[in-house]
């Protein structure tokens, strides 16, 4: 690009300097997120512990892991248990089927979303709807 004069080059660098300016600026905005850590226990962050959100309306929560067993509590969507073990069942011939200990006890593994860490949990219940 060639420019007549001095001026003309001075111009072209003046509005080329104020739109890299006004593109910065509206690229940045203050993230008013805050992390808090504060109100987490050290086993919620630790490796060894798996967290369950429940991703299903509504899970019977079974006092062994299959199917015909009693219900003893139920468990609505959007909440975070600490999965204490798992075991894997025989449904059919063949098909196998994965259930979460969840302390009060059994739930199937399609009714949650598994977590490493409690906060990873609290995250993705905020996305769920």
């Amino acid at each position: 690009m060639m420019f007549r004069n001095r001026s003309d080059f001075c111009t072209f660098f003046a509005l080329l300097a104020l739109v890299a300016f006004s593109l910065s600026c509206s690229s940045c905005k203050k993230n008013t997120d805050q992390l808090s850590l504060q109100n987490l226990a050290p086993e919620d962050l630790s490796p060894r512990i798996e967290w369950a959100l429940v991703s299903d309306p509504y899970v019977a929560c079974r006092k062994e892991a299959r199917y015909d067993s009693d219900t003893i509590a139920s468990f609505r969507k959007g909440e975070i248990h600490e999965i204490k073990g798992n075991c894997t069942v025989f449904v059919d011939e063949g098909t196998k089927e994965l259930w979460y200990a969840l302390g009060e006890g059994w739930i199937p593994s399609r009714s949650v979303r598994v977590f490493s860490n409690k906060l990873q949990a609290e995250n993705a219940k905020k996305m769920l709807k």
